[in-house]
Parts: C-alpha cells; sequence; structure tokens
C-alpha cells in the first residue's frame, strides 16, 4: 500500500477480485501463492493432475508427503494455511468446452496450463466472455509471458491463437516432464505472470497486453516482441465479438447489427432513430465502451439523456469504486436473480469489473422486458480509459 500509485484503493481492487488460475503446477505453484499473498479475494484453482514425485523440483506448493494427492486440493490448503482472508474455489477437473461454464464467476484468468489443447480453450472461452487472460509457458531454459484480452482497448486487442494460431502438426505437446525445465525459471515466470494479473487487477502499470516478454534463463537474456492480431483475424473476431456482445447466435448476420447504436439521448436505439417506439419485449443492444459512456453520463449531468447504470458486483467492490449515479444489485445475474425495483421503460446499461457477470444479468432483464446494454470491458475498461487519458494530460498529448 506504500507503492506510489497503488494504495488502498489499488488494494481494495485486490481484495474484491476473482481470479480463476488454470494449472496448478510450474507456473501455477508461484503464481497461486503470489495471488494470495498480494491480497486477491478470491481464487480458483483448477487441475485434475495429482502431485507426483519428479513434481517437486519445480511445484513449489507442494511436499513429498502430498505425493499422489490432487494438486488443486493440496494448493488450496496452501492457500488457507497462509492467506486465510482469500477463499479458495477447488476446480478439480480438466478445463475443456464442456467444463468451461466455470470462467462465469471470475474477472480474469492466469493460464499456466502445459498442453496446447487447454491453452486454446482458455482462448476461446475467455474471448466469448471478454475475459482478458495472463499467459506463460516454460520448457528446458525458456519461458514466455504475456497479457491477452479480446477487449483491449486503443487497437491492443489479442489473444493466444494470435500468437499461435494453431497447434504444431503431428500432435506435438511437449510437457515439462517429457523434455525437463530449469525448476527457478518457473517461479521466475510465474511471479512475471502474478505481476501482471495484480497491473491488471488494479490498473496500476502498463499490462503486457499486445507484447510477449521472452526469457532465456541459460543466456540471462529478457526480450520483449511486439504482437498484433492480423487484417483477417481482427475482420473475423469483430464479427464474432458483435455477435456476442448483441446477445446472438454466431450465425446471425453481425454486420446489419452493427448499425444499431446507443444515442447520446440515453435510449439505446436501433437505427431508425431517435423516438422510435419501445420493443414490446426486451432487447439486447450492442455493447457500450467506455467512451460511449462517459459521452452517455454527461449527457445524462446535462438533462439530455435517461438510462439506468446497473452495477451487478459485490457491495465491496462497489463501495471502493463504482460509476456516478449508479444502482446496485450485487450478484444479479450469476449468484441471485433478485434486483431492486427498475422502470422496464428506461434503458438500462449493466456492468462488472469485466463482463462476464454483467452479460448474465443482461440476459435475466431482457428476459423481463428490459432493453439493455453491457459495459464493455467493464470497470477495468473504464479505469484503463481513465488511466490513459491523465497519461496523455500530463505529456501534453491530445487524445480522440
Amino acid at each position: 500500500m506504500r507503492l506510489p500509485g497503488f494504495g488502498l484503493d489499488a488494494q481494495a481492487r485486490l481484495m474484491a477480485a476473482r481470479v480463476l488460475v488454470v494449472g496448478a503446477g510450474g507456473l501455477g505453484a508461484p503464481v497461486v501463492n503470489y495471488l494470495a499473498a498480494s491480497g486477491v479475494g478470491t481464487l480458483g484453482v483448477v487441475d485434475d493432475d495429482v502431485v507426483d514425485r519428479s513434481n517437486l523440483q519445480r511445484q513449489v506448493l507442494y511436499g513429498p508427503h502430498d505425493v499422489g494427492l490432487p494438486k488443486a486440493r493440496v494448493a488450496a490448503e496452501r492457500v488457507r494455511a497462509t492467506a486465510p482472508d482469500t477463499t479458495v474455489v477447488v476446480h478439480a477437473l480438466r478445463l475443456t468446452a464442456e467444463t468451461a461454464s466455470i470462467l462465469d464467476g471470475y474477472d480474469l484468468v492466469v493460464d499456466g496450463s502445459d498442453s496446447f489443447d487447454t491453452c486454446y480453450v482458455v482462448a476461446d472461452e475467455a474471448a466469448a466472455r471478454g475475459l482478458p487472460v495472463v499467459w506463460g509457458s516454460v520448457s528446458r531454459y525458456d519461458g514466455q509471458v504475456s497479457a491477452f484480452w479480446d477487449d483491449a482497448p486503443d487497437d491492443r486487442a489479442v489473444d493466444y491463437r494470435d500468437l499461435h494460431p494453431s497447434a504444431p502438426a503431428g500432435g506435438w505437446d511437449e510437457s515439462c516432464a517429457d523434455v525437463g525445465v530449469l525448476g527457478p525459471l518457473c517461479g521466475t515466470v510465474g511471479s512475471v505472470m502474478a505481476s501482471e494479473a495484480v497491473k491488471l487487477i488494479t490498473g496500476v502499470g502498463e499490462p503486457l497486453l499486445g507484447r510477449v516478454v521472452t526469457i532465456d534463463a541459460s543466456a540471462g537474456s529478457w526480450r520483449e516482441s511486439r504482437l498484433r492480431r492480423a487484417p483477417h483475424r481482427a475482420a473475423a473476431r469483430a464479427s464474432s465479438n458483435a455477435a456476442r456482445r448483441a446477445g446472438l447466435d454466431p450465425g446471425h448476420d453481425a454486420e446489419a447489427d452493427a448499425e444499431a447504436r446507443v444515442e447520446p439521448s440515453g435510449a439505446v436505439a436501433s437505427s431508425g432513430g431517435r423516438g422510435a417506439p419501445p420493443a414490446p419485449e426486451g432487447t439486447r443492444s450492442p455493447d457500450v465502451s467506455a467512451d460511449d459512456l462517459a459521452e452517455l453520463l454527461a449527457a445524462r449531468d446535462a438533462g439530455e439523456a435517461a438510462f439506468t447504470l446497473l452495477d451487478v458486483r459485490e457491495p465491496d467492490e462497489h463501495a471502493f469504486a463504482h460509476l456516478p449515479g449508479d444502482v446496485l444489485a450485487p450478484g444479479y445475474g450469476l449468484r441471485t436473480r433478485q434486483r431492486p425495483e427498475l422502470d422496464p421503460a428506461v434503458p438500462v446499461i449493466a456492468y462488472c469489473a469485466r463482463g462476464p457477470r454483467a452479460r448474465a444479468a443482461a440476459d435475466l432483464l431482457v428476459a423481463d422486458g428490459f432493453d439493455v446494454a453491457v459495459l464493455d470491458g467493464g470497470m477495468l475498461g473504464w479505469e484503463l480509459r481513465s488511466a490513459g487519458r491523465a497519461t496523455d494530460r500530463a505529456a501534453g498529448t491530445p487524445r480522440s
């Protein structure tokens, strides 16, 4: 809390955060340790493996007496013993497309898995939910770290498939158990991953979005590479995201739906313009960007807009940072169906920390006859926007 730019607010963000760590092995071990010690409020641990004696060289959560026990459960016991204020959720399973619904309860995913199959599942399922991912990999003397977020602002949207479009041919998928790894390298890479998670949660510092760090432990060198999404993939992802954000099936005509917009008047309107009569049933409108919301808030303050801003995060998250004039509905959408009394004639913009909880709330609101949009990127996107503008003002750089 004494760190410049960190303080109580950033610590409160950690306390309110829900982080899912995929893999409790060489990378997951330091990630779990450091995130718990840093004060992350809820940690989910996904791993379907048991502790093997060969793991002990690099997986520092475990000892010889843990051999044969489920890694996720042992990791949870260690956290509960050393960081009792952190809630640990055990997911003793393999993450697949069929089990990926567990991501819905989290704000951030840390991928320390050791298989291409799992990495692609994390990439696809996190992108479908608008969740950021901190990713790391180690093999022999080499490690890599990056941060992916399909909803990242400022043209920094990338995911794992932008780095590795497809798995290597021939089923090649060597693990540390197959080819070996320098044990301390796992600690180095895992610690960087934990730092990236803390930065994304708190908004402090510059995350590795669009950058990949490669560590050569043998040579003692660190190298940074830029990562940008290829134009053809950007178009494909934009179409997929438009359908997702509108709450539509992937086969829907996303290009036609892109004509819909959020009017400064505060009404979530179609291309028919202002004054169109409300639909008899609720509608799911395209996501509202942080810039759009800033304009809408200004219009509301001027009496030119009317909308309900609904925060579905928990009370502790709302207490330390929230948007002006919002209404709190803790856990609505995922944890509960209870919500405050709202006027169905007034459009709703729902938000949470990153987006998944707000999307679940939006589905319920649409079923109840509301016109609903979701804040794209959630509170994190809003804070990144605010931080970027503060940086630009300090540098004297105009920003559109």
